[in-house]
Protein backbone atom coordinates (compact mmCIF):
# COMPACT_ATOMS: atom_id res chain seq x y z
CA UNK A 1 0.00 0.00 0.00
CA UNK A 2 1.66 3.50 -1.46
CA UNK A 3 0.58 5.31 1.74
CA UNK A 4 0.01 9.52 1.93
CA UNK A 5 2.34 10.52 4.49
CA UNK A 6 2.12 14.10 5.66
CA UNK A 7 4.76 15.52 8.25
CA UNK A 8 4.76 18.85 10.44
CA UNK A 9 8.15 20.06 11.84
CA UNK A 10 8.23 23.17 13.69
CA UNK A 11 11.55 24.63 14.11
CA UNK A 12 11.68 26.58 18.14
CA UNK A 13 13.88 29.77 19.03
CA UNK A 14 21.29 19.11 17.61
CA UNK A 15 23.55 17.28 15.55
CA UNK A 16 20.46 15.12 16.26
CA UNK A 17 17.62 13.13 14.58
CA UNK A 18 13.98 13.09 15.51
CA UNK A 19 12.38 10.15 14.09
CA UNK A 20 8.88 9.07 13.37
CA UNK A 21 7.85 5.09 12.53
CA UNK A 22 5.32 3.76 10.52
CA UNK A 23 5.03 0.20 10.01
CA UNK A 24 2.22 -0.45 7.19
CA UNK A 25 0.21 -3.49 8.51
CA UNK A 26 -0.88 -4.55 4.53
CA UNK A 27 1.90 -6.88 2.83
CA UNK A 28 4.27 -5.57 0.30
CA UNK A 29 3.19 -5.56 -3.58
CA UNK A 30 5.66 -7.95 -4.97
CA UNK A 31 8.28 -6.54 -8.12
CA UNK A 32 6.06 -4.94 -11.04
CA UNK A 33 7.12 -5.28 -14.49
CA UNK A 34 7.84 -1.56 -14.95
CA UNK A 35 11.54 -1.14 -14.29
CA UNK A 36 12.69 2.09 -12.40
CA UNK A 37 15.31 3.96 -13.51
CA UNK A 38 17.96 6.61 -12.79
CA UNK A 39 16.79 10.11 -15.08
CA UNK A 40 20.00 12.22 -15.76
CA UNK A 41 18.75 14.93 -13.52
CA UNK A 42 21.14 17.42 -12.76
CA UNK A 43 21.50 19.00 -9.10
CA UNK A 44 18.67 20.95 -8.38
CA UNK A 45 19.99 24.68 -7.30
CA UNK A 46 17.13 26.73 -6.38
CA UNK A 47 17.42 28.49 -2.81
CA UNK A 48 15.47 31.15 -1.19
CA UNK A 49 15.73 33.15 2.54
CA UNK A 50 12.65 32.07 4.66
CA UNK A 51 12.76 36.20 6.28
CA UNK A 52 9.22 36.84 7.11
CA UNK A 53 9.59 37.30 11.29
CA UNK A 54 12.19 37.57 13.05
CA UNK A 55 14.30 34.29 11.66
CA UNK A 56 16.38 34.00 8.55
CA UNK A 57 16.56 30.59 7.24
CA UNK A 58 17.97 29.65 4.14
CA UNK A 59 16.02 26.61 2.19
CA UNK A 60 17.06 24.72 -1.14
CA UNK A 61 14.95 23.28 -3.45
CA UNK A 62 17.49 20.22 -3.62
CA UNK A 63 16.32 19.29 0.26
CA UNK A 64 19.04 21.12 2.00
CA UNK A 65 18.28 23.62 4.74
CA UNK A 66 19.28 26.08 6.79
CA UNK A 67 23.46 25.59 5.55
CA UNK A 68 25.13 28.18 3.26
CA UNK A 69 27.02 26.20 0.82
CA UNK A 70 28.46 28.58 -1.22
CA UNK A 71 30.05 30.22 1.85
CA UNK A 72 30.43 27.18 4.21
CA UNK A 73 28.63 28.81 6.65
CA UNK A 74 25.50 28.65 9.10
CA UNK A 75 22.51 30.15 7.69
CA UNK A 76 19.70 30.04 10.48
CA UNK A 77 19.75 33.44 12.41
CA UNK A 78 17.84 34.27 15.07
CA UNK A 79 17.42 37.54 15.44
CA UNK A 80 17.00 38.19 11.81
CA UNK A 81 20.11 40.37 11.46
CA UNK A 82 21.52 39.80 14.57
CA UNK A 83 24.77 37.83 12.90
CA UNK A 84 23.58 34.64 15.49
CA UNK A 85 23.41 31.98 13.73
CA UNK A 86 21.78 28.77 15.98
CA UNK A 87 21.78 26.02 13.25
CA UNK A 88 24.34 24.84 10.88
CA UNK A 89 22.15 22.33 8.51
CA UNK A 90 19.38 19.92 8.57
CA UNK A 91 17.71 17.99 6.40
CA UNK A 92 15.02 15.30 5.94
CA UNK A 93 15.89 11.47 5.87
CA UNK A 94 13.78 8.83 4.85
CA UNK A 95 14.18 4.64 4.22
CA UNK A 96 12.58 1.38 4.54
CA UNK A 97 12.78 -2.16 3.54
CA UNK A 98 11.22 -3.39 -0.05
CA UNK A 99 9.59 -6.81 -0.23
CA UNK A 100 12.85 -8.28 -1.03
CA UNK A 101 14.27 -6.79 2.40
CA UNK A 102 16.51 -4.41 0.89
CA UNK A 103 17.32 -0.88 2.36
CA UNK A 104 15.77 1.62 -0.02
CA UNK A 105 17.32 5.10 1.63
CA UNK A 106 17.10 8.87 0.52
CA UNK A 107 18.59 11.51 2.97
CA UNK A 108 21.46 14.43 3.36
CA UNK A 109 23.61 15.70 5.75
CA UNK A 110 25.97 18.75 4.10
CA UNK A 111 24.50 17.91 0.83
CA UNK A 112 28.13 16.89 -0.62
CA UNK A 113 26.24 14.52 -2.52
CA UNK A 114 22.75 14.69 -3.39
CA UNK A 115 19.46 12.38 -2.74
CA UNK A 116 16.64 14.62 -3.77
CA UNK A 117 15.87 16.42 -7.44
CA UNK A 118 13.19 18.90 -8.19
CA UNK A 119 9.50 17.80 -9.88
CA UNK A 120 6.68 15.33 -9.54
CA UNK A 121 6.73 11.54 -10.63
CA UNK A 122 4.61 9.56 -13.40
CA UNK A 123 2.38 7.41 -11.95
CA UNK A 124 -0.75 5.29 -13.85
CA UNK A 125 -3.94 7.00 -13.66
CA UNK A 126 -6.17 5.10 -11.12
CA UNK A 127 -4.05 3.16 -9.30
CA UNK A 128 -4.86 5.06 -6.51
CA UNK A 129 -7.77 4.61 -4.00
CA UNK A 130 -7.87 8.00 -1.77
CA UNK A 131 -10.55 5.89 0.90
CA UNK A 132 -7.79 3.72 1.25
CA UNK A 133 -5.15 6.48 1.93
CA UNK A 134 -3.12 6.57 -1.10
CA UNK A 135 -2.63 8.08 -4.36
CA UNK A 136 -1.97 6.96 -7.94
CA UNK A 137 1.64 4.84 -8.19
CA UNK A 138 3.57 3.55 -11.08
CA UNK A 139 6.88 3.78 -12.61
CA UNK A 140 7.89 7.08 -10.64
CA UNK A 141 10.27 8.31 -12.97
CA UNK A 142 10.81 12.13 -14.39
CA UNK A 143 12.44 13.63 -17.40
CA UNK A 144 15.19 16.18 -16.88
CA UNK A 145 13.51 18.77 -17.81
CA UNK A 146 10.79 18.27 -16.01
CA UNK A 147 13.26 18.84 -12.85
CA UNK A 148 14.63 22.24 -14.03
CA UNK A 149 11.31 23.06 -14.33
CA UNK A 150 10.22 22.56 -10.85
CA UNK A 151 13.77 23.79 -9.63
CA UNK A 152 11.57 26.86 -7.75
CA UNK A 153 9.54 28.16 -4.97
CA UNK A 154 6.03 29.15 -5.36
CA UNK A 155 5.74 32.00 -2.91
CA UNK A 156 2.52 32.86 -1.72
CA UNK A 157 1.05 34.96 1.22
CA UNK A 158 -2.13 34.84 3.20
CA UNK A 159 -2.80 38.55 2.93
CA UNK A 160 -2.61 38.62 -0.95
CA UNK A 161 -4.80 35.04 -1.03
CA UNK A 162 -7.15 37.45 1.57
CA UNK A 163 -7.44 40.47 -1.06
CA UNK A 164 -8.15 38.90 -4.18
CA UNK A 165 -10.99 36.25 -2.29
CA UNK A 166 -12.33 39.83 -1.22
CA UNK A 167 -12.05 41.50 -4.85
CA UNK A 168 -13.16 38.36 -6.89
CA UNK A 169 -16.12 38.53 -4.24
CA UNK A 170 -17.17 42.06 -4.94
CA UNK A 171 -16.84 41.70 -8.84
CA UNK A 172 -19.62 38.86 -8.15
CA UNK A 173 -21.96 41.13 -6.15
CA UNK A 174 -24.01 43.95 -7.68
CA UNK A 175 -23.99 45.95 -4.79
CA UNK A 176 -19.88 46.17 -4.75
CA UNK A 177 -17.91 48.00 -7.53
CA UNK A 178 -14.27 46.64 -7.72
CA UNK A 179 -13.10 50.30 -9.41
CA UNK A 180 -14.14 52.08 -6.03
CA UNK A 181 -12.91 49.41 -3.27
CA UNK A 182 -10.51 47.82 -5.44
CA UNK A 183 -8.86 50.34 -7.84
CA UNK A 184 -6.36 49.17 -9.81
CA UNK A 185 -6.08 45.71 -8.80
CA UNK A 186 -4.93 42.72 -11.22
CA UNK A 187 -4.18 39.04 -10.10
CA UNK A 188 -0.74 38.72 -8.86
CA UNK A 189 1.57 36.23 -10.85
CA UNK A 190 1.80 34.12 -7.97
CA UNK A 191 -1.80 33.07 -8.32
CA UNK A 192 -2.04 33.27 -12.04
CA UNK A 193 1.08 30.45 -12.19
CA UNK A 194 0.15 28.62 -9.34
CA UNK A 195 1.22 25.02 -10.16
CA UNK A 196 -2.52 23.11 -9.19
CA UNK A 197 -1.97 20.44 -12.02
CA UNK A 198 0.81 18.17 -13.05
CA UNK A 199 1.15 17.34 -16.72
CA UNK A 200 -1.08 14.29 -17.70
CA UNK A 201 0.60 13.78 -21.22
CA UNK A 202 4.29 13.22 -18.65
CA UNK A 203 1.60 10.95 -16.46
CA UNK A 204 1.97 13.72 -13.89
CA UNK A 205 -0.78 13.44 -10.95
CA UNK A 206 -3.10 16.04 -12.16
CA UNK A 207 -3.83 17.22 -9.10
CA UNK A 208 -0.12 18.89 -7.56
CA UNK A 209 -0.42 22.03 -5.35
CA UNK A 210 -3.41 22.85 -3.32
CA UNK A 211 -6.14 24.71 -4.22
CA UNK A 212 -9.26 26.18 -3.33
CA UNK A 213 -11.85 24.96 -5.83
CA UNK A 214 -14.60 27.97 -5.85
CA UNK A 215 -18.14 26.27 -6.22
CA UNK A 216 -19.00 27.58 -9.65
CA UNK A 217 -15.94 27.45 -11.23
CA UNK A 218 -14.66 24.60 -13.41
CA UNK A 219 -14.99 21.50 -11.11
CA UNK A 220 -11.81 20.03 -10.30
CA UNK A 221 -9.83 22.42 -12.43
CA UNK A 222 -8.09 25.37 -11.24
CA UNK A 223 -9.57 28.78 -12.63
CA UNK A 224 -8.51 32.06 -11.81
CA UNK A 225 -10.64 33.79 -13.30
CA UNK A 226 -13.59 32.12 -11.45
CA UNK A 227 -12.23 32.39 -8.18
CA UNK A 228 -10.02 29.60 -7.77
CA UNK A 229 -7.11 30.92 -5.42
CA UNK A 230 -3.74 29.05 -3.71
CA UNK A 231 -5.68 27.03 -1.00
CA UNK A 232 -5.36 28.97 2.62
CA UNK A 233 -8.23 27.81 4.37
CA UNK A 234 -9.57 31.22 5.11
CA UNK A 235 -13.06 29.81 5.76
CA UNK A 236 -11.86 27.63 8.74
CA UNK A 237 -13.61 24.30 6.81
CA UNK A 238 -10.83 22.23 7.19
CA UNK A 239 -11.18 20.33 11.11
CA UNK A 240 -7.86 18.70 10.87
CA UNK A 241 -8.96 16.32 13.54
CA UNK A 242 -11.00 14.39 11.14
CA UNK A 243 -9.58 15.75 7.77
CA UNK A 244 -6.43 14.62 6.05
CA UNK A 245 -6.25 17.53 2.86
CA UNK A 246 -3.07 19.88 2.85
CA UNK A 247 -3.65 22.98 2.61
CA UNK A 248 -1.69 25.99 2.24
CA UNK A 249 0.16 27.24 6.21
CA UNK A 250 1.47 30.28 7.86
CA UNK A 251 1.08 33.72 6.51
CA UNK A 252 4.21 33.17 4.18
CA UNK A 253 4.60 30.25 2.83
CA UNK A 254 7.04 28.85 0.23
CA UNK A 255 5.55 25.23 -1.68
CA UNK A 256 8.10 23.44 -4.10
CA UNK A 257 7.93 19.75 -4.77
CA UNK A 258 10.98 17.39 -5.07
CA UNK A 259 11.96 13.55 -5.98
CA UNK A 260 14.46 10.85 -4.96
CA UNK A 261 13.97 9.56 -8.22
CA UNK A 262 16.10 11.85 -10.35
CA UNK A 263 19.38 10.25 -10.73
CA UNK A 264 21.98 8.01 -8.56
CA UNK A 265 22.02 9.12 -5.18
CA UNK A 266 24.87 10.10 -4.48
CA UNK A 267 24.95 11.17 -0.66
CA UNK A 268 24.16 8.07 0.70
CA UNK A 269 24.53 5.38 -2.01
CA UNK A 270 21.68 4.21 -0.95
CA UNK A 271 18.52 2.63 -3.60
CA UNK A 272 15.67 5.29 -4.20
CA UNK A 273 12.40 4.57 -3.17
CA UNK A 274 10.50 6.74 -6.20
CA UNK A 275 9.12 9.05 -3.55
CA UNK A 276 7.64 12.36 -4.35
CA UNK A 277 7.87 15.34 -1.62
CA UNK A 278 5.24 18.37 -1.84
CA UNK A 279 6.75 20.31 0.47
CA UNK A 280 5.98 23.99 2.64
CA UNK A 281 8.28 26.42 4.67
CA UNK A 282 6.30 28.92 6.14
CA UNK A 283 6.17 31.15 9.09
CA UNK A 284 3.81 34.14 11.40
CA UNK A 285 4.25 37.14 11.58
CA UNK A 286 3.14 37.63 15.20
CA UNK A 287 3.79 39.62 18.78
CA UNK A 288 4.85 36.15 20.50
CA UNK A 289 7.64 33.41 20.66
CA UNK A 290 6.01 32.38 17.54
CA UNK A 291 7.47 34.93 15.70
CA UNK A 292 10.96 33.32 16.17
CA UNK A 293 9.77 30.20 14.76
CA UNK A 294 9.91 28.78 11.61
CA UNK A 295 7.62 25.41 10.08
CA UNK A 296 7.66 22.91 7.75
CA UNK A 297 5.20 20.10 6.21
CA UNK A 298 6.01 17.55 4.20
CA UNK A 299 3.55 15.57 1.93
CA UNK A 300 4.99 12.54 1.42
CA UNK A 301 3.87 9.98 -1.62
CA UNK A 302 5.39 6.73 -2.38
CA UNK A 303 4.84 6.49 -5.90
CA UNK A 304 6.29 3.25 -6.50
CA UNK A 305 5.03 -0.15 -6.86
CA UNK A 306 6.19 -1.55 -3.79
CA UNK A 307 4.96 -0.91 -0.28
CA UNK A 308 8.07 -0.25 2.41
CA UNK A 309 7.81 -1.44 5.85
CA UNK A 310 9.98 -0.66 8.69
CA UNK A 311 9.73 2.51 7.42
CA UNK A 312 11.43 5.63 9.34
CA UNK A 313 10.64 9.29 8.52
CA UNK A 314 13.60 11.44 10.82
CA UNK A 315 14.58 15.44 10.19
CA UNK A 316 18.28 15.63 10.78
CA UNK A 317 19.48 18.82 12.60
CA UNK A 318 23.39 20.28 12.83
CA UNK A 319 22.83 22.77 15.50
CA UNK A 320 25.67 25.12 16.02
CA UNK A 321 24.62 27.77 18.50
CA UNK A 322 27.40 30.25 17.81
CA UNK A 323 30.50 28.85 18.05
CA UNK A 324 29.95 24.77 17.38
CA UNK A 325 32.26 23.38 19.97
CA UNK A 326 30.20 24.23 23.66
CA UNK A 327 26.93 22.56 22.89
CA UNK A 328 25.01 19.90 24.23
CA UNK A 329 21.42 18.36 22.92
CA UNK A 330 19.03 15.92 24.64
CA UNK A 331 15.26 15.73 23.94
CA UNK A 332 12.37 15.88 26.45
CA UNK A 333 10.32 12.90 26.19
CA UNK A 334 6.86 14.01 27.75
CA UNK A 335 6.81 17.66 24.93
CA UNK A 336 8.24 15.36 21.67
CA UNK A 337 10.89 17.82 21.95
CA UNK A 338 14.16 17.64 20.62
CA UNK A 339 16.66 20.66 21.75
CA UNK A 340 20.46 21.81 22.16
CA UNK A 341 21.75 24.19 24.14
CA UNK A 342 25.03 25.69 25.18
CA UNK A 343 27.29 24.10 27.31
CA UNK A 344 27.46 27.39 30.03
CA UNK A 345 26.50 30.59 29.96
CA UNK A 346 29.14 32.17 27.31
CA UNK A 347 29.34 31.06 23.68
CA UNK A 348 33.00 31.54 23.05
CA UNK A 349 34.44 27.78 22.79
CA UNK A 350 35.56 26.41 19.76
CA UNK A 351 34.13 29.10 17.04
CA UNK A 352 36.12 28.21 14.08
CA UNK A 353 35.46 31.18 12.57
CA UNK A 354 31.67 31.44 13.35
CA UNK A 355 30.22 34.75 15.05
CA UNK A 356 30.05 33.97 19.28
CA UNK A 357 27.02 34.72 20.41
CA UNK A 358 28.91 35.39 24.31
CA UNK A 359 27.13 35.23 27.07
CA UNK A 360 23.20 33.97 27.64
CA UNK A 361 23.33 32.36 24.38
CA UNK A 362 19.57 30.67 23.39
CA UNK A 363 18.75 27.30 23.79
CA UNK A 364 16.82 25.70 20.26
CA UNK A 365 13.93 22.98 19.88
CA UNK A 366 12.98 20.71 17.17
CA UNK A 367 9.05 19.44 17.88
CA UNK A 368 8.03 17.11 15.00
CA UNK A 369 4.57 17.48 16.25
CA UNK A 370 2.39 15.66 13.46
CA UNK A 371 4.07 13.04 12.02
CA UNK A 372 2.47 10.09 10.07
CA UNK A 373 -0.65 8.97 10.63
CA UNK A 374 -1.62 5.66 13.03
CA UNK A 375 -2.59 2.74 10.67
CA UNK A 376 -6.37 2.58 10.73
CA UNK A 377 -7.60 -0.07 13.94
CA UNK A 378 -10.97 1.20 14.43
CA UNK A 379 -10.21 2.27 18.15
CA UNK A 380 -9.72 5.94 19.47
CA UNK A 381 -6.19 4.55 20.92
CA UNK A 382 -5.39 5.94 24.44
CA UNK A 383 -3.64 9.03 25.65
CA UNK A 384 -3.00 7.55 29.41
CA UNK A 385 -0.25 7.70 31.83
CA UNK A 386 -0.56 3.71 32.50
CA UNK A 387 2.19 2.81 30.06
CA UNK A 388 1.67 -0.86 29.94
CA UNK A 389 -2.24 0.23 28.84
CA UNK A 390 -0.13 2.50 26.40
CA UNK A 391 1.61 0.37 24.73
CA UNK A 392 -0.84 -2.86 24.84
CA UNK A 393 -3.47 -0.89 22.69
CA UNK A 394 -0.67 1.68 20.50
CA UNK A 395 -1.78 4.56 22.41
CA UNK A 396 0.54 7.14 24.13
CA UNK A 397 1.49 7.64 27.64
CA UNK A 398 2.54 11.37 26.96
CA UNK A 399 0.49 14.28 25.24
CA UNK A 400 3.59 15.45 23.47
CA UNK A 401 4.15 12.52 21.99
CA UNK A 402 1.10 12.63 19.19
CA UNK A 403 -1.81 13.98 18.91
CA UNK A 404 -5.80 12.68 18.22
CA UNK A 405 -5.50 9.84 21.15
CA UNK A 406 -7.93 10.02 23.64
CA UNK A 407 -9.91 12.59 21.75
CA UNK A 408 -13.12 10.31 21.11
CA UNK A 409 -12.07 10.49 17.05
CA UNK A 410 -11.34 6.99 15.85
CA UNK A 411 -8.34 6.71 13.46
CA UNK A 412 -7.25 10.35 13.12
CA UNK A 413 -3.97 9.62 15.60
CA UNK A 414 -0.68 11.02 14.24
CA UNK A 415 2.28 10.34 15.47
CA UNK A 416 5.13 12.46 17.23
CA UNK A 417 8.69 11.77 17.83
CA UNK A 418 9.19 8.39 18.77
CA UNK A 419 13.13 8.06 18.28
CA UNK A 420 15.63 10.59 19.51
CA UNK A 421 19.38 9.98 18.19
CA UNK A 422 22.49 11.38 18.92
CA UNK A 423 24.58 11.46 15.27
CA UNK A 424 27.87 12.39 14.99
Amino acid sequence: MRKIVSLFLGLVVVSTSVKAWNNPTKSAMGSSSLQAKAAGCTPATGRKILEFNNVSALIETGGSMWQDRSKNDAAYEVPKGSGERVIYAGALWMGGLDVNNQLKLAALTFRQGNDFWTGPLSTIPGTGNLNLGYLDYGPAEIEPDICVAYDQFYITTRQEIELFNAWYECSQDPDCDVNVDFPGYSIPSSILTWPAHGDQSRFQDFYLAPFYDRPGSIPGVYDPDGGDYPWYDLAGEIDCRTNRKVTLYGDYNMWWVFNDKGNIHTETGGDPIGMEIRSQAFAFATNDEINSMTFYNYEMINRSTQTLTNTYFAVWVDSDIGCSEDDYVGCDVQRGLGYSYNADAVDNDGCNGAQAIGANPPAIGVDFFEGPYQDNDGLDNPLTTDISLAKANLGIPYQGLGIGYGDTIVDNERFGMRRFIYYD
